[in-house]
């Protein structure tokens, strides 16, 4: 059984996948092709199944998340589990809040902000996948593992807001950058106690060594300047949507 999940899950592939790639981009055409195909499917359905379709993104977030801390000691051949995917990056952290927002009303008043820096934080692994670039086949399970989960995040926040679950406003743009904050201070914290001599851990890119093309002391400073311009750009162009269908709903001829 064990050499069989080793060879499943085993990187092997004649290809690499590379920055815009034919296979990167394919993996953004399936993501989003997908969320947005969901997104139409649910335009006229009632509120309970947008409501279903929610968790069942949520779910998945993690699920996904959870069982591979299971199965990647299988990919690696090893039995190793890499440090790297503890929840102290944006990403892994929101995708651990999800469920909480999702189905605790407790934690409701933080949803729209854990929607927006899920969306945006995913959004821009998405674009820029440093993990699973460079000498990797693009259907690996580490490839395909990672396309996923920030794949289903994202379109977890996408469709919180065209399902009208969350709304979006400027004058709430200060939870998320409470939770922003909030966040990198955990990644500060997993980044100084999990960090040893011969690894250096960088979660939030805290220690600003993660991309070589950006001077080190300001690689925080860029990080956590277009984290949030990000958000307050995705915020303005819901705004601005919201609004233009709201125009484009009154100038409708009534019919009787």
């Amino acid at each position: 059984m064990r050499e069989f999940l080793l060879k499943f899950f085993a990187p092997e592939g004649k290809y690499d996948i590379t920055l815009f790639s034919v296979w990167h981009i394919l993996y953004i055409a399936v993501i989003l092709g997908v969320i947005f195909s969901t997104a139409l499917y649910l335009k006229n359905k009632p509120q309970k199944t947008k409501n279903k379709a929610l968790s069942i993104y949520a779910l998945t977030v993690i699920t996904l998340y959870i069982a591979d801390f299971f199965i990647m000691p299988l990919s690696e051949g090893d039995n190793a589990i890499d440090i790297d995917k503890l929840p102290f990056h944006f990403c892994t952290a929101m995708g651990v809040l999800v469920p909480f927002v999702q189905f605790n009303r407790r934690f409701a008043r933080v949803k729209d902000a854990v929607c927006c820096l899920g969306l945006v934080t995913s959004l821009m692994y998405i674009t820029y996948p440093g993990s699973a670039l460079g000498g990797i086949p693009p259907f690996c399970y580490k490839v395909i593992q990672t396309f996923m989960f920030h794949g289903c995040l994202m379109g977890w926040g996408i469709l919180c807001l065209t399902t009208g679950d969350v709304v979006l406003r400027f004058k709430k743009l200060w939870k998320v950058l409470v939770l922003m904050i909030a966040t990198i201070l955990w990644g500060t914290l997993g980044s100084h106690v999990y960090s040893t001599e011969t690894h250096i851990y960088d979660w939030c890119f805290v220690r600003g060594e993660m991309f070589s093309f950006v001077p080190k002391l300001l690689m925080p400073l860029a990080v956590r300047g277009a984290v949030f311009g990000m958000c307050t750009v995705i915020t303005g162009i819901y705004v601005t949507a919201k609004r233009l269908l709201a125009k484009g709903s009154e100038k409708k001829p009534i019919t009787v």
